[in-house]
């Protein structure tokens, strides 16, 4: 739902309406844009209204991040869908960054310290699910799976964070050519997915 549609349920908000107004806020200014004033000129109410749907800006933030991973969980576990081992590992690496450049200010938001830890753990479950299941049908012990899925995630989001700040700049898509972004991408997942075998074979 864009922002001018949710305007139009102007006097009839509810907290589903005022958490896509925010999340759409957030895709376009960014997380650190979100405030209650900002929102509410968004949704052309009064920010006192806002308090009927959320305790604060830091319940609001926080239910921002959550349903941004929860949606990030959805896609891998989507992507995971008839994978397997290694080939699963490969799937949910590239997912993961499909889902943060269409989504590069939800993933940011995702990615910070999180303010409610325990949804926000909660609705990382299936994401770390999916993760999982693909790191044991590796052949990786149970008692390394977190350790492993933690150091396969770091090695894929230094990568992606950096993609969608703008880091590699014009070192891609240039006519000199100097980086195709999508080879060094899949030498980061070889990479990480290598140490994930050479773990389990441990």
């Amino acid at each position: 739902m864009t922002i001018e549609s949710t305007r139009g349920r102007r006097g009839r908000l509810d907290q589903e309406a005022v958490l896509q107004a925010a999340e759409a806020l957030v895709d376009r200014d960014g997380y650190d844009a979100l405030t209650m004033t900002s929102l509410a000129a968004e949704l052309e109410a009064r920010v006192s209204s806002l308090y009927n749907h959320v305790a604060n800006l830091e319940d609001l933030r926080a239910l921002v991040q959550v349903r941004a991973m929860r949606m990030l969980g959805e896609h891998v576990r989507a992507a995971a869908m008839g994978h397997a081992g290694l080939d699963g590992l490969r799937a949910l690496s590239r997912e993961l960054r499909v889902f943060a450049r269409t989504h590069p200010q939800r993933y940011a938001a995702l990615t910070r310290p999180p303010i409610d830890r325990e949804g926000f753990y909660a609705a990382a479950l299936e994401a770390i699910e999916a993760l999982a299941v693909m790191v044991r049908s590796a052949g990786l012990p149970e008692e390394r799976l977190l350790q492993t899925a933690m150091a396969l995630f770091a090695s894929l989001h230094g990568f992606v964070s950096l993609e969608v700040a703008g880091y590699f700049g014009d070192l891609s898509g240039t006519s000199a050519g100097l980086l195709d972004l999508d080879e060094v991408y899949e030498q980061v997942i070889d990479g990480a997915v290598s140490a994930a075998v050479l773990e389990a074979s441990h």
